[in-house]
């Protein structure tokens, strides 16, 4: 892409901006925002939005401080997040049998 809109499209996402969001703000249509994103992905610019963030932010900052020393590199606080649910819940089903 001669121009550099995948990058302005892929850091709206990474801030939490929807497609639809970014269609209106840029003026194009939103299967063009789709097209810049996956662009940017297949080359290797960040073009995903952690929504784990978003909960991580409203916990407590030793939550946070805690939750960051216990991910594996690479991973998201979703990731953690989605982790720490599936253990409680595996936890809870083998309690129950």
């Amino acid at each position: 892409m001669k121009n550099q809109i995948y990058r302005t499209v892929a850091r709206m996402i990474c801030e939490g901006y929807s497609r639809r969001d970014i269609a209106e703000l840029l003026n194009m249509s939103v299967a063009n925002v789709h097209n810049h994103i996956k662009y940017a992905r297949s080359i290797g610019v960040e073009a995903r939005f952690d929504r784990g963030r978003i909960l991580l932010s409203r916990a407590p900052p030793h939550i946070e401080r805690w939750l960051r020393k216990q991910a594996p590199e690479g991973a998201t606080a979703g990731d953690m997040i989605l982790a720490i649910l599936n253990d409680a819940y595996n936890e809870e089903m083998k309690n129950e049998s």
